[in-house]
């Protein structure tokens, strides 16, 4: 029901709900502010307090933002909506194409990354594999799964990645296998502690290990705004298929590039989740 009604809304009226639901969330909710304002002062803690409630304030617009776009996302036509999210530099991945070799790609969440399986598997040649968590509702994670599949992507639910990457040389398609990094590791997640704005914190290093092992360059993907529902996105190089790094190496890099990213923009990370728990008491 609420798939069909934002699918019905125009941007602009989209807009218009994103600043109400905005006041919502911040001022009648408080939806996670303990969280938010824990997670700013402690990776930001050299800005000032005023500085700090800003990018509160605007990481709430965004996160609204993105929340509606994705839903109304998932039921719009394609070709209208990779107009909204342009891939600026996909030669550096169809390079590899060209030579057959698959690619690892990191991704974060930062600025709008749900449009990326709509989007971007139909601006590049790789087909484009995401690597996900399964979703406790088994309705809505078939709803999910089905919305980020086609159009040139798939996804492969986190625990099937291993036995996904020993037969990757069997696939008929070059693959471009997409991993979102940076919410902190459960469970039996394979970590790495690295340097993050002036914090040592725990990163997943799985998708380092295969990286390493395979051989796969590997690039970061950024998704930067321009203006409300208009994103560009470019990849960045964080391994170049001839180059030997270890896999700590690797996680490091990307961790590196991650806190460029965050501290260009800050209000577009995800702030909302416990990221840092293991030092905070949220």
């Amino acid at each position: 029901m609420l798939v069909g009604f934002v699918s019905l809304l125009s941007f602009p009226v989209l807009y218009f709900l994103s600043d109400v639901l905005r006041y919502i969330f911040k001022y009648l909710l408080s939806y996670r502010i303990d969280v938010i304002e824990k997670n700013i002062a402690y990776c930001l803690s050299d800005k000032s307090q005023r500085e700090q409630k800003k990018i509160r304030d605007d990481f709430y617009k965004n996160f609204i933002d993105i929340i509606l776009e994705s839903i109304k996302g998932l039921s719009m036509d394609p070709q209208k909506l990779i107009k909204r999210y342009t891939f600026l530099n996909p030669e550096l991945i169809d390079e590899h194409y060209r030579n057959g070799q698959h690619v690892i790609t990191y991704s974060q969440h930062y600025n709008n990354w749900e449009w990326a399986p709509v989007c971007l598997g139909l601006q590049m040649k790789h087909k484009l594999t995401g690597v996900i968590k399964k979703l406790s509702n088994q309705r809505i994670n078939e709803y999910v799964n089905q919305g980020r599949s086609g159009n040139n992507s798939s996804v492969v639910a986190t625990q099937d990645t291993g036995e996904f990457f020993k037969t990757m040389h069997k696939q008929s398609d070059i693959i471009a296998i997409a991993f979102i990094a940076d919410q902190i590791p459960y469970g039996k997640a394979r970590t790495l502690e690295v340097p993050f704005l002036g914090n040592m914190v725990p990163f997943h290093h799985g998708a380092a290990i295969y990286a390493q092992r395979a051989n796969f360059p590997i690039y970061s993907i950024d998704v930067h705004r321009k203006q409300r529902g208009q994103y560009e996105i470019s990849v960045f190089c964080l391994k170049g298929i001839n180059e030997t790094l270890t896999a700590a190496e690797i996680t490091a890099r990307y961790a590196a590039h991650l806190e460029e990213l965050v501290l260009k923009s800050p209000e577009a990370w995800l702030w909302s989740h416990k990221r840092f728990k293991q030092k905070l008491t949220y």
